[in-house]
C-alpha cells in the first residue's frame, strides 16, 4: 500500500463515520416546542402527591423541570412523614422512567407468545368476556385481586364488582401484619392495628419489630424514634431490641438482646411474670387474671430455651415496668411464624399490665392495613381457581405467584383460569402468566387518592404528562369504559356514571371537603 492509497482509505472511513453521526436523533432537548403557559424553561414547578411505593402513604412533592419529574422529596405538611422520604420513595422515579415498563396492551396468542394490540381491541375483549358471564348470571365467576387500596380506586373497584354481580374484591398485601389484628381481636375486641406512640415512650421494648426498616410506616416511626431518643428533661428514652439477628433496627438500639429464634413469646411471658411478681403493674389492672396466664412460666426454663439469662430478663422487666410510660411492640417479618399471634397477644398484655393502653398504644385512628384481606381469603380464592370456579380473573399491581408460598398452589390454580387479565406496568412472575396485559399509569402520572389511616386523606395528582414511550391507561378509566360497555351508560346516579376516573376523584373530594368544612361552598 502506497501513501496515496492509505490516505484515500482513511478519508473514506472518516466521511462514513461523520455521515453516520449526522443522522436524526430520537432525543429532544426540551419536551415542548411551545411550552404550556404555566411552564417556564429553566424554572422548576412543584406538585404535591402521595407516594405509593408502599402502603405507608407518605406525602411527596415532585420537582418538575421542562415537563419532566426530576426529583422527589417528602412533603413537610403531610402528617405521616412531615418532609422526610425513605429510599423507596426516592426511587419512585426509577419506576416512572424504567425502560422495561410495559409499552402497551399485550395479548397472548395461540403459540403462547405476547403480541401488541390496541387499547380498543383489549377493552372490547374484556367487555365481551365480562358480558358473556353477566348475561348468563355467572358474575360470581369473576374475581379481582388488587393491591392494598385506601382511597377512591378501591371503592370504585368494589362498586364495579357489585354492579357486575362478581365476587368481592381481595386487597392483597404480602406483609399485612395480620397477627396484630388477630391479637387485638383476642385481647381488646378490636379488629384493627393500633397506633404506637413511640415518641412518648421512656422505654421502648421491641420484639423483632424492624420499625427503622419496613414495619408498618417506617418513615413515621423513624421520626418518632428520633423524638423518643432525644433529650427530654435531661434524659433520653431507652430502646431495647430483642431479636435473633443484628438488624439495622437492632444496631440502633441502646441494648440488643440476642435470643434463640422463635422464643420471643416465651420471653414476653417471662417479663410479664416478673412484673406481676414484683408488683410493677399499673393501678386498676386485673393482676389475678394475668397471674393465671403466667403461673406455669419458669424463668430458668425460659432462660435455658431462649439463651437470655434470668438476670437479663429480670432487669428488662424492671426497666419496662418502672418507666412511665413505656411501650412494647413486635411483629416484624422475621417473627411472623406460627407463634406470631401468640407473641402479639403477649405484647398487648405487657402494655395492658403497665398501663400503656390509651397512652402509648391507642386504637384509633386505625391503620389502612386493617383493610387488607386476610390470608385465608387468598387461600379460598386459590382453591376456587383450582376447582374451576373462576373464569375471569383481574390482577391489579400484585404478584402473588412470587409473594405467596409455593405450597399454596396459587401458580397452579392460575393456570386453570380460562382468562387472566393483569393490570400492571412490569412483566413480573404473575403478569407473565396472564392472557391479557393492560399497562397501568404510574402513580406520578395519574389521579387518585389514598388514606393511610383514618382522618388522613392524600390527593394523588399527575405530576407530569404520561411518558409518551409507554401507551398506558389509568385502571379507573378502564373499569369505567369496560363497565359501561357491559352494563350500558347508566343514569346520572348509577354506579358507573363518570366519564373518567378523574371526574370520580374530583366528585369524591368535593364531598369530602363538605364533610370537613360543613357550610362552605366548593
Amino acid at each position: 500500500m502506497n501513501r496515496r492509497e492509505f490516505f484515500r482509505i482513511v478519508g473514506a472511513g472518516t466521511a462514513a463515520a461523520a455521515a453516520a453521526g449526522c443522522g436524526k436523533t430520537t432525543e429532544k432537548l426540551l419536551p415542548y416546542v411551545i411550552p404550556p403557559e404555566n411552564l417556564v424553561p429553566g424554572v422548576a414547578s412543584w406538585f404535591s402527591t402521595v407516594c405509593r411505593e408502599c402502603p405507608a402513604g407518605c406525602g411527596v412533592i415532585a420537582r418538575n423541570r421542562e415537563g419532566r419529574i426530576v426529583k422527589l422529596e417528602g412533603n413537610p405538611d403531610h402528617p405521616v412523614n412531615q418532609g422526610t422520604l425513605c429510599i423507596r420513595g426516592q426511587a419512585g422515579l426509577q419506576g416512572l422512567y424504567n425502560p422495561d415498563r410495559i409499552r402497551g396492551p399485550l395479548l397472548r396468542d395461540a403459540s403462547g407468545n405476547f403480541k401488541p394490540i390496541k387499547w380498543e381491541e383489549a377493552e372490547k375483549l374484556v367487555a365481551d368476556r365480562l358480558g358473556a358471564l353477566v348475561n348468563k348470571r355467572q358474575g360470581n365467576r369473576i374475581a379481582l385481586v388488587s393491591q392494598l387500596e385506601g382511597g377512591g380506586l378501591g371503592q370504585l373497584m368494589d362498586d364495579w364488582l357489585k354492579a357486575l354481580g362478581a365476587r368481592p374484591r381481595l386487597a392483597y398485601e404480602p406483609f399485612a401484619y395480620e397477627s396484630i389484628r388477630a391479637a387485638s381481636r383476642i385481647t381488646f375486641g378490636r379488629d384493627a392495628i393500633p397506633h404506637y406512640a413511640i415518641e412518648e415512650a421512656r422505654v421502648l421494648l421491641s420484639f423483632g419489630a424492624d420499625f427503622l426498616e419496613t414495619w408498618l410506616s417506617p418513615v413515621a416511626y423513624t421520626r418518632a424514634y428520633t423524638q423518643m431518643h432525644a433529650f427530654k428533661h435531661g434524659k433520653a428514652g431507652t430502646f431495647i431490641q430483642i431479636e435473633p439477628r443484628l438488624s439495622l433496627t437492632a444496631s440502633n438500639a441502646d441494648e440488643w438482646v440476642r435470643n434463640a429464634p422463635g422464643t420471643e413469646a416465651l420471653l414476653g411471658l417471662a417479663l410479664l411474670r416478673v412484673i406481676l411478681d414484683e408488683r410493677l403493674q399499673a393501678p386498676g389492672v386485673d393482676a389475678l387474671a394475668l397471674k393465671s396466664l403466667v403461673a406455669d412460666v419458669d424463668l430458668g426454663a425460659v432462660a435455658k430455651e431462649s439463651g437470655v439469662t434470668v438476670e437479663t430478663i429480670t432487669r428488662l422487666a424492671r426497666a419496662f415496668g418502672r418507666a412511665k410510660p413505656s411501650l412494647a411492640i413486635g411483629g416484624g417479618v422475621e417473627v411472623g411464624g406460627e407463634d406470631a399471634t401468640q407473641l402479639q397477644v403477649v405484647i398487648h398484655l405487657l402494655n395492658y399490665a403497665v398501663g400503656n393502653v390509651g397512652k402509648t398504644i391507642r386504637f384509633g385512628p386505625d391503620s389502612v392495613f386493617g383493610k387488607a384481606s386476610p390470608y385465608r381469603e387468598m387461600l379460598a380464592l386459590t382453591q376456587a381457581m383450582a376447582g374451576g370456579e373462576v373464569e375471569l380473573l383481574f390482577l391489579h399491581r400484585v404478584n402473588p405467584v412470587f409473594t405467596l408460598p409455593e405450597k399454596t398452589g396459587f401458580a397452579a390454580g392460575l393456570k386453570k383460569v380460562p382468562f387472566v387479565v393483569s393490570i400492571s406496568d412490569a412483566m413480573d412472575e404473575t403478569t407473565s402468566q396472564a392472557h391479557l396485559v393492560l399497562p397501568d399509569l404510574h402513580p406520578l402520572e395519574s389521579w387518585g387518592d389514598y388514606s393511610p389511616q383514618e382522618g388522613v386523606h392524600g390527593l394523588i395528582q399527575p405530576t407530569m404528562a404520561p411518558v409518551p414511550t409507554f401507551d398506558a391507561k389509568a385502571i379507573g378509566d378502564v373499569l369505567l369504559s369496560v363497565g359501561k360497555a357491559v352494563l350500558g351508560a347508566g343514569d346520572e346516579k348509577g354506579p358507573l356514571r363518570w366519564e373518567r376516573f378523574q371526574d370520580y376523584v374530583k366528585e369524591r373530594w368535593r364531598e369530602l371537603a363538605k364533610e370537613l368544612a360543613p357550610g362552605k361552598r366548593f
